[in-house]
């Protein structure tokens, strides 16, 4: 576990939750592009597989209602990429692939990549290797992805979603050697981050869209926030006095690797 803890007066990493996805279709690459002109640190998005192995972007494991073109409320896993790629959401976006974010963001930004679905972790590692100067991490609720994502490459960060208060930080990062663990913004107290800064590893808040949250956060040394309004809660933590670093380089930034 070799993430360090946010350097005093840094302001937490601003992470962008699907995009910018109040004002566009979340997960698609206009959401990714509005964050980036925002000057986020880092995008995050959720990651599933098309039945033959083609590594998309888009929350639910069931295509959500577009245009009519046939595949609407079909799993992703039960389709072709061929397929999937006559959608057209609501918003009249594509579902975009993984390759085309991680070519779309580069060197702009972090891309934290929640793997949704079972048994990619080949893909994903292979995807990761393809683009070695893109600062990129994996996460997800089910540990054992991000841990057999690095197991096929151990040089990619990876994290630990949790939705429940964790009564013993170290047990939970047992066996995995995460740097960071993802907590959901209404478990969070001080004490959660000392404890996650004494095993070692950031703190990681989803999802914080309230200004006062986002400076509580702030003042108790949480390393990142997961938020749908990027800019909202980075003006409101540059108002509160926290020292921004220049773009994209917080300390707390892996360099890119290479396989």
């Amino acid at each position: 576990m070799s993430s360090p803890a946010r350097l005093p007066g840094r302001r937490p990493l601003i992470i962008a939750h699907r995009g910018a996805s109040q004002v566009c279709r979340e997960n698609t690459l206009p959401a990714f592009e509005r964050a980036l002109e925002m000057g986020v640190d880092g995008v995050e998005l959720d990651v599933h597989a098309t039945r033959d192995g083609v590594l998309v972007v888009h929350h639910d494991p069931v295509l959500t209602i577009g245009h009519g073109d046939g595949v609407e409320a079909a799993p992703i896993a039960a389709l072709s990429f061929e397929q999937l790629a006559i959608h057209r959401l609501q918003s009249g976006d594509r579902v975009p692939t993984l390759h085309e974010v991680f070519a779309l963001v580069g060197t702009r930004a972090m891309l934290f990549v929640e793997v949704k679905a079972p048994h990619v972790e080949a893909l994903v590692a292979a995807l990761l290797s393809a683009y070695p100067d893109v600062r990129s991490a994996v996460h997800a609720f089910d540990h054992r992805i991000p841990v057999g994502v690095r197991a096929l490459r151990p040089t990619t960060p990876i994290g630990l979603l949790s939705a429940s208060y964790p009564l013993d930080v170290r047990a939970v990062l047992s066996g995995t050697d995460a740097s960071a663990l993802w907590q959901h913004a209404e478990l969070i107290d001080e004490a959660l981050i000392a404890a996650a800064h004494e095993a070692g590893v950031q703190l990681i808040a989803w999802t914080v869209n309230s200004a006062p949250h986002a400076r509580q956060l702030a003042a108790w040394g949480v390393d990142g926030m997961c938020t749908d309004v990027p800019d909202e809660i980075s003006t409101a933590l540059t108002t509160a006095g926290a020292t921004r670093g220049a773009a994209n380089s917080s300390a707390t930034l892996p360099p890119p690797v290479r396989p």
